[in-house]
């Protein structure tokens, strides 16, 4: 602190002023200041934008696996559903084409209440289901549902058919069928007049950074509960029973014979060669 001689002009000047001269701030010190309040609110604001992308991805992969699960219920209701006269062959074919990088399978089905645009054509519930990709965006793929009723198709009306995308960013559709006679998984299955036994759905999302591989990779494993109806037992005379399903997709119960009078006795006549379901399918092992 300099100490003012009498001579000194500053001498008279009151003491309070003096004072605030000695407690005023630097123009670096302001800087300096000024400097760290910014580093702060940087840090504040790169940690919001982190929070927010966060959240994002989250709410994002939380949808896209719940989109997943939508789509592989969707496709097991169908194949649960399946129906097949074989009177009317041409209506009912079991078609899959495996052969491509994605699957893609079509088939008869009598859609249950529940079932995703089941309320499209009214009461006319035996629809034509087709599931199938499509080019979408980043390279990926969409998965993609139609459906349409038989009775629409028969008669020519030219109606469109109902179509949804189920899931998006799909990388992986594949396919396999047990057939019971060869007792074997088979990644083809050409016999488009007759069902399989036991289907096996992959159903993949997303890609793993590095890996390529999906992040989301959903297998399911369908028992058909449907044969095939021969012209003989579709043209008999059965009464009707209220409240019973169709022959074509009653579960099979034990017993060998099929009384006309009680369709509930119908039994599936693979059960009869002894086959034991394999616990997996192709994929996933």
């Amino acid at each position: 602190m300099r100490i003012l001689s009498p001579s000194d002009p500053g001498r008279n000047v009151p003491r309070h002023v003096i004072f605030c001269r000695r407690a005023a701030f630097t123009i670096i010190e302001i800087m300096l200041a000024i400097g760290i309040f910014a580093m702060v609110l940087t840090a504040i604001y790169a940690t919001w934008i982190a929070v927010l992308k966060g959240s994002k991805s989250g709410i994002k992969a939380a949808a896209e696996v719940q989109r997943s699960r939508m789509a592989m219920r969707t496709i097991e209701d169908a194949f649960n559903s399946t129906e097949m006269f074989v009177a009317n062959m041409n209506y009912y074919l079991f078609i899959a084409n495996t052969s491509g990088d994605m699957a893609e399978v079509s088939m008869a089905s009598r859609l249950p209440s529940g079932f995703l645009g089941v309320g499209r054509y009214g009461d006319q519930v035996v629809r034509r289901i087709s599931f199938y990709t499509q080019p979408g965006k980043d390279g990926m793929s969409d998965l993609i549902m139609t459906q349409a009723p038989l009775l629409l198709a028969t008669n020519g009306t030219g109606v469109e058919a109902y179509t949804i995308t189920l899931a998006r960013d799909v990388t992986f559709f594949k396919l396999a069928f047990f057939d019971d006679r060869k007792n074997e998984w088979l990644e083809e299955w050409k016999s488009t007049n007759q069902l399989p036994r036991l289907v096996q759905v992959a159903l993949g999302l997303g890609k793993t950074p590095g890996t390529g591989k999906p992040y989301d990779l959903t297998y399911s494993l369908v028992a058909l509960p449907s044969v095939a109806v021969q012209p003989d037992i579709q043209n008999a005379a059965a009464p009707l029973v209220p409240g019973a399903g169709g022959l074509t997709n009653r579960p099979g119960l034990r017993g060998n014979q099929f009384d006309p009078n009680n369709p509930n006795t119908y039994q599936d006549p693979r059960l009869n060669k002894g086959i034991v379901s394999p616990p997996g399918g192709i994929y996933g092992r």
